[in-house]
């Protein structure tokens, strides 16, 4: 063996040593630092799962409140009617999309416990968050009933300061829910325990058997609260190590059992993710080494020099952003392999940064998204702020109507009787006369009112109708009157349309109100078009007039009660607002478009 070769193989063997020694103090060190990075990590999730679950509860909590304000709830309970309780808790159920809803008088005895709308067995009106609402408090829990978990609130129902009732109402927490948790906890796994059994997870089947199976070993589910250091305990699973921290849920009494969360991650994926760059690198140094020792001992100086220089050209393009510069590097040595690895290094580069690029688009096009559906959630809001601002005025105006309608009638009685009295020619008749028409003007005008209320906020026994037919028996009924008008009316009814659930009675009004409306913008006469489609599960309705339109600043307006753009009122401004109470007892929804002088359009959308 010649001396260089010695020489080279003594410098190889320092090398390879060090390189081995250098090896196992990164694996070691890089094990260490992700453990310790990971419990820091679950420790700071717990942290934000403590927050998000604080913020649902009082999301939850504020929205049970303000459930509790309401009158006819509170009126509802002091009936302590069991059916009338029960259909009001089936419309806060559609209202709130809530899986859980429970009832209870100023005792605690229940009026309506209903789970995902059914009736439920058993009492649980004995709950430590029921009764501390009977105490006139509000607060929140989770409440395990079979194998579902429910997130709840409980508060007060108060009249003057005194409690008359509880009302709770709950969600059940669901995998979805769970999947959001864990992008909230940068892809921790999430497990849902109770009574030492895992009820809800992230992992796939065959990933949660392999760790239910350690976790059940290991006795962390008997109390996985107080495992660990600081929190944060170590679980050894088949091919993987995972750490994990635990959170309580609920505020278990002395017989309870309590509900927590478990926040893991598996180590040993992330250590082999953090460790693979690291060795590539550390190999591509090795290789490095290895063709320098070989290069120093054979002093081949211009054989090194020339693809070194090349090597540093291809760094300076790449450098500038020229990904696609070739090495003009030939040969079939280490630097030649080097000089390919850094090409595909710098082809995955720029394959990399388009993927960067195709994601921020990605990105655009989510925010975008969101916007659209911040505003839907600002049109739902709107809508459910006229639904409660129509509640409140028919309520108002039935009490005002009943309370006067009783003197009016009385009034009407005596002047009738009057009449009858007096001799045609009595000086002063026509006085009384006058008197007596104003008094059943009056009278229309409290029925009316008091029809406002009980058409739009009685419900009907609901039955499937077929629109095109009873849209087209309005027409039939109301055609002479305006041919009379001059005014023409075009059908354009989808053939097979399917049925809706609704009240025929109530949906006739609602037709026949908006024809009247066209009707009254057209005085010279125009054209009334009414067209059916289906689109989407949803049934529209779209009525549209060639008549005078109705002014920008008036649109938001046109469907609370007393407000009207007619110049002569024949009633009392109600027709659209009970028109709009009746689309949503059918739950659906009217919009208007309208532009003065180009006519309007209402669009009714009805659910299959």
């Amino acid at each position: 063996m010649k001396f260089r070769y010695k020489i080279l193989l003594s410098i190889w063997g320092v090398v390879l040593s060090l390189l081995v020694i250098t090896f196992f103090i990164i694996n070691y060190w890089t094990r260490s630092r992700i453990e310790d990075a990971f419990s820091e990590a679950l420790l700071s999730n717990r942290s934000t799962l403590n927050g998000i679950i604080g913020l649902e509860a009082e999301i939850l909590s504020r929205g049970c409140q303000v459930i509790a304000e309401s009158p006819r709830l509170r009126a509802v309970v002091e009936l302590l009617d069991p059916k009338t309780a029960y259909q009001l808790s089936q419309e806060l159920i559609q209202t709130t999309v809530s899986d859980l809803l429970v009832l209870t008088d100023r005792r605690g005895k229940p009026l309506v416990q209903l789970v995902f709308g059914q009736k439920l067995e058993g009492d649980v009106a004995g709950r430590a968050s029921i009764q501390q609402a009977l105490q006139a408090g509000s607060t929140t829990d989770v409440w395990s009933l079979g194998t579902r978990v429910f997130r709840v609130s409980s508060v007060p129902l108060l009249v003057d300061r005194d409690v008359i009732g509880t009302l709770t109402l709950g969600f059940a927490i669901t995998d979805e829910e769970l999947g959001r948790l864990k992008q909230w906890t940068n892809n921790s796994e999430i497990f849902l325990v109770h009574q030492r059994k895992i009820v809800l997870s992230t992992l796939d089947p065959h990933g949660q058997n392999d760790l239910k199976t350690s976790l059940e070993a290991s006795g962390i589910l008997d109390q996985p609260s107080a495992r660990g250091s600081a929190g944060v305990f170590k679980l050894n699973v088949v091919n993987d190590v995972y750490l994990g921290t635990a959170f309580q849920l609920n505020k278990p009494g002395p017989d309870g059992e309590p509900i927590n969360y478990l926040i893991m991650k598996s180590t040993d994926r992330e250590v082999s993710r953090s460790l693979n760059p690291i060795l590539g690198t550390f190999g591509i140094i090795s290789l490095i080494f290895l063709v320098l020792t070989t290069l120093i001992g054979q002093a081949i100086a211009v054989g090194m020099t020339r693809p070194i220089n090349a090597l540093v050209q291809g760094t300076t393009e790449v450098s500038k952003g020229n990904y696609d510069y070739v090495i003009a590097v030939n040969g079939r040595d280490e630097v030649s392999f080097l000089a390919q690895r850094f090409g595909d290094m710098s082809r995955s580069l720029k394959e990399k940064i388009t993927e960067l690029g195709r994601l921020n688009q990605d990105l655009v096009a989510r925010n975008r998204d969101l916007d659209e559906t911040l505003q839907k959630l600002q049109q739902a809001q709107e809508e459910l702020v006229k639904s409660e601002r129509l509640a409140a005025t028919g309520k108002l105006t039935a009490q005002l109507a009943h309370e006067i309608n009783n003197p009016i009638h009385n009034i009407q009685s005596c002047l009738k009787t009057s009449l009858g009295r007096f001799p045609s020619d009595l000086q002063g008749r026509e006085l009384i006369e006058v008197a007596y028409e104003e008094v059943t003007r009056m009278s229309k005008l409290t029925r009316q009112l008091l029809d406002f209320y009980r058409n739009s906020f009685v419900p009907d026994e609901m039955k499937p109708v077929e629109l095109n037919g009873l849209l087209q028996e309005v027409v039939q009924s109301f055609g002479d009157q305006l041919s009379k008008s001059r005014i023409d009316m075009k059908l354009d009814l989808r053939e097979h349309l399917p049925v809706v659930r609704g009240s025929a009675d109530k949906l006739k009004q609602v037709f026949l109100n908006l024809i009247l409306n066209a009707r009254d913008a057209m005085a010279d006469g125009g054209l009334i078009r009414i067209v059916t489609a289906e689109e989407n599960g949803l049934i529209r309705i779209s009525i549209s007039d060639s008549g005078v339109g109705i002014p920008k600043e008036n649109l938001d307006k046109i469907f609370d009660a007393f407000f009207t753009t007619k110049s002569t009122v024949s009633g009392v401004g109600l027709g659209l607002s009970v028109t709009y109470g009746i689309v949503s007892q059918h739950r659906g929804t009217i919009s208007v478009t309208s532009a003065t002088g180009e006519g309007s359009t209402f669009v009714i959308s009805l659910p299959v």
